[in-house]
């Protein structure tokens, strides 16, 4: 047994939540794994996990273990990382997460064309809520820029700055008297995300908040929100690239188009070491590329 084996097994059951699924993803077995995680909690003399029949929990060693043990694995990729980047042939894994909107829109695109280019690369897209800070366990967290986030073990690149829109479907404004101002638009109700039915409104360009105060759904899955903006369930305050598909059929047109949310920032975070592995630069580079050359 050996340190990185324990602690890369380690990382894996708390991504997992699960003995089976970490043995699974390392191709080995289930008491492999648990052999490996009480090796390492014999050498540490801690004990990371509460395990039951039916869930594994991290303990409050475990919790605190946990960013050391996602810094250090971080380092040492990063060596093996530097070689592949002389070679120009990277390969493994590489753990995004974003939100559904984010994953679907901007992401999956430039996925695809990524993979394209680096084939013995394998990517992990998972899922994070909207206003979640970006955790140690992915290689790349891709979300709007959070001005009260200040960890010391991430790095962040800003990816492109953008702003929010009104929309809505043609035959629904089409039954309504013309939307001429914001006092006009308060009679409208919105389709919002949860994140934004907790903010209760949003700052726009010239600094005045517009209140949410009147809205009949919520839904944090974008395909639900924009198929509620086309069938005129209400307007939609979002920004044009998740709308992209719907405005070039004619399924929903801008509202207010001169009023726009103040302007956001995409970024990208990952974790902080001495090098910033090689695949995660490639990503960034190309997702940066794209996202300019498409504004």
């Amino acid at each position: 047994m050996d340190w990185l084996t324990g602690v890369r097994s380690f990382s894996k059951v708390v991504e997992f939540g699960s003995f089976t699924r970490a043995a699974d993803e390392e191709g080995v077995s289930a008491s492999a794994v648990s052999k490996r995680i009480d090796w390492l909690e014999q050498q540490l003399g801690l004990t990371l996990f509460i395990r039951t029949t039916r869930q594994v929990n991290l303990t409050e060693a475990g919790e605190h273990f946990l960013p050391k043990a996602s810094l250090w694995l971080a380092q040492f990729e990063c060596l093996t990382d530097h070689g592949q980047a002389l070679n120009q042939a990277p390969s493994g894994s590489l753990k995004i997460a974003s939100t559904l909107a984010v994953g679907s829109t901007i992401l999956m695109p430039n996925i695809a064309s990524f993979l394209a280019k680096y084939p013995k690369l394998k990517i992990h897209l998972n899922v994070i809520a909207p206003g979640a800070h970006p955790d140690l366990t992915h290689d790349l967290v891709i979300t709007r820029y959070y001005e009260a986030f200040d960890s010391a073990s991430h790095k962040g690149s800003r990816l492109i700055d953008y702003q929010m829109q009104i929309f809505g479907a043609p035959h629904y404004l089409k039954q309504h008297e013309p939307i001429k101002s914001l006092d006009d638009l308060r009679q409208h109700k919105m389709l919002l995300s949860s994140y934004y039915h907790k903010l209760g409104g949003i700052i726009l360009e010239n600094g005045d908040v517009f209140q949410f105060d009147n809205y009949n759904f919520v839904s944090d899955q974008l395909d639900a929100m924009l198929t509620a903006a086309v069938q005129g369930l209400g307007l939609v305050f979002i920004a044009p690239s998740y709308v992209k598909r719907e405005l070039d059929q004619g399924l929903l047109i801008p509202v207010l188009p001169e009023v726009k949310s103040e302007t956001k920032q995409l970024w990208a975070y990952y974790p902080k070491t001495n090098y910033t592995p090689y695949k995660t630069q490639l990503f960034i580079e190309h997702l940066k590329n794209h996202l300019n050359s498409t504004k």
